[in-house]
């Protein structure tokens, strides 16, 4: 879930989007690369992220970062809740924004 500012309908802020991401138990994400860094917080549960084929258990209260065009996935031991806060916005506008999502890009 996208939060976004309620007088633009845009992002939260110009320079950075804030998002909740949830995934039940046993749910795991296809592994991404993108264009832009992010912040991860993990509000509930337990899980792991794979970055770059290095796997990290996390646990509530855990931060993480991905760098840009870094490959990521995450997995969920339990119900998993995240927040994420990225500069996504700033690549966008400058049509820089690009997504690799492993299987489905050739």
């Amino acid at each position: 879930m996208r939060y976004t500012n309620p007088t633009t309908g845009g992002d939260v802020m110009p320079t950075i989007r804030a998002e909740f991401h949830r995934l039940r138990a046993g749910a795991s994400t296809e592994a991404v690369r993108e264009v832009g860094s992010s912040v991860w917080q993990v509000f509930e549960g337990r899980g792991t992220v794979v970055l770059n084929g290095e796997s990290k258990v996390l646990e509530k209260g855990d931060l993480f970062v991905v760098p840009s065009w870094q490959e990521w996935s995450l997995h969920a031991e339990s119900e998993f809740d995240l927040f994420r806060f990225s500069d996504a916005p700033i690549f966008e506008r400058l049509n820089f924004n690009r997504t690799y999502i492993e299987g489905r890009n050739k």
